[in-house]
């Protein structure tokens, strides 16, 4: 019976992902393409600035240019695509009419979505590159899709911590931008841990995106021992907000219901 019901959701899930996919692909003219191009945009930024404007053209603590910015880029646009679904949690869906569907599946199927995308960019471009920078294969292939599940997870528990929030005051969604643009910054978009002085390692470690970002780069490249990495803090910060998380959804839907 349990076996059953789990097959039953899961199969909800790939359905509404479907038409989740499909309704992004109708809402541009040119499909995913806009929506792969800009972090891709920042990778290429990202290697001239280093060429040019800092004058680097050789490894980054034993790590290639490009990779180095792909392996900082790509992994949080994959994060912060999980956070901005808080909207559906929120917002009400003619979905809901049907009994297996609840705002948990929609929220799900909608950041699987752009999971799938990311990852599938992730791969896509790490693997030429890789290559074309002689960094391939990579140190911990296991490592470093764990480490993007995990900030993936992290990104959709935070955007159910955000639901409610959302929902008192609308007005978040014009932060939202600026906020992700900030977080990303201090997440080493375009730094490495051991970039920063060490007497700021302490305030890093607080960050569990940079650990994210940490944990994909030492491990593609065994030249590179990030200096404060560590899972655990991972999965503590993702099991407290995921509970966090669910705790609002549950009480948001309290309140709809009253």
């Amino acid at each position: 019976m349990i076996l059953e019901k789990l097959k039953t959701q899961i199969e909800v899930l790939s359905a509404l992902a479907i038409r989740d996919m499909q309704g992004k692909m109708k809402a541009s003219r040119y499909g995913y393409v806009w929506l792969l191009i800009e972090p891709l945009f920042f990778v290429l930024v990202f290697r001239i600035a280093i060429k040019r404007g800092l004058g680097q053209t050789g490894s980054i603590y034993g790590m290639t240019p490009l990779m180095y910015g792909i392996l900082g880029i790509i992994p949080l646009y994959l994060c912060f695509a999980a956070i901005q679904t808080y909207p559906t949690i929120v917002k009400p869906s003619k979905l809901l009419a049907f009994s297996r569907v609840t705002v948990i599946d929609l929220a799900v199927a909608n950041g699987a979505t752009g999971f799938a995308m990311y990852f599938f960019l992730f791969w896509a471009v790490a693997l030429p590159v890789s290559i074309h920078e002689n960094a391939w294969p990579p140190h911990n292939i296991v490592q470093i899709n764990l480490a993007l599940i995990a900030g993936w997870i992290l990104g959709m528990a935070t955007a159910f911590a955000l639901s409610g929030l959302y929902r008192v005051f609308p007005g978040i969604k014009a932060l939202t931008g600026y906020v992700i643009w900030g977080v990303r910054m201090i997440s080493g978009y375009v730094f490495c841990a051991a970039q920063v002085p060490m007497q700021y390692w302490p305030y890093l470690t607080w960050n569990p995106l940079l650990h994210v970002t940490e944990l994909t780069r030492s491990g593609w490249f065994e030249s590179y021992a990030s200096p404060i990495a560590n899972p655990v803090f991972i999965i503590e910060c993702t099991l407290g907000m995921l509970l966090l998380g669910l705790a609002v959804e549950r009480f948001m839907r309290r309140v709809r219901q009253a």
